[in-house]
């Protein structure tokens, strides 16, 4: 593919942004993090209903929104009351998530289980990164053995897939890879006396791939650049 038709691909896709796509996204962020404010009002109006406790984490989600855009409007217009009202909803945040972890560890929750789980999380992220850098190590080395492809092919190849084809390809193996350890998390949360072991590596799988997603939407101009020098 010509660079200059790569590029244009790239724009159209909006892959690298332009002012216009920041404004756009910011204006995206404020509206999605209206929704999740609203959902979490109505499930924390459910869980009161029945009694749950999960009521106060879910309602504690509307005072951080409130104190995130308290500090923000105090660092843009530096002025006292907004500083007052951020630092006074997230008080109310932690003394609600105070209570909530009070009442959970009360009925049986342990705070070494909760760490525990965090840093499992965590290993299972680098065991995931691991396991992304073989599959693409592999991936090459059965192109060269099976498909003979090495030196000048390998050129041609990345010159005839478009930039916006190569990242398409590396998430679909990343996936793979979070899948992957996911599932072998299964029996390991199982084995280390975790309740709900496929519903732990349900989350840990949602929540690494909506952090790698997040962490690429922060970076990818930076990526499509590196990626668009290589095709040169």
């Amino acid at each position: 593919m010509d660079r200059s038709e790569d590029l244009k691909q790239v724009r159209d896709l909006h892959l690298v942004r332009d002012e216009r796509d920041r404004e756009v996204e910011a204006a995206a962020g404020l509206r999605a993090g209206n929704a999740v404010v609203l959902v979490s009002q109505l499930l924390s109006a459910v869980c009161l209903l029945q009694d749950d406790p999960a009521r106060m984490a879910l309602l504690s989600l509307t005072l951080v929104w409130g104190g995130v855009k308290g500090f923000w409007r105090f660092r843009q217009d530096q002025e006292r009351i907004y500083l007052v009202w951020g630092l006074l909803t997230c008080a109310g945040a932690a003394a609600l998530l105070g209570l909530y972890f009070h009442r959970a560890w009360s009925a049986g929750m342990s705070f070494t289980r909760l760490l525990g789980y965090a840093v499992l999380c965590q290993v299972l992220t680098v065991a995931a990164g691991l396991l992304f850098v073989a599959l693409l190590l592999g991936i090459f080395w059965l192109a060269h053995k099976l498909g003979h492809i090495e030196g000048e092919r390998w050129e041609q190849y990345f010159q005839s897939v478009s930039t916006a084809g190569l990242l398409l390809r590396v998430g679909a193996v990343m996936a793979v890879a979070l899948a992957a350890v996911a599932a072998l998390s299964v029996p390991l949360f199982a084995r280390l006396g975790f309740q709900e072991p496929g519903l732990l590596a349900a989350l840990f799988f949602v929540a690494r791939g909506a952090y790698l997603l997040n962490k690429f939407s922060r970076r990818r101009d930076e990526l499509i650049q590196k990626l668009l020098k290589l095709k040169r």
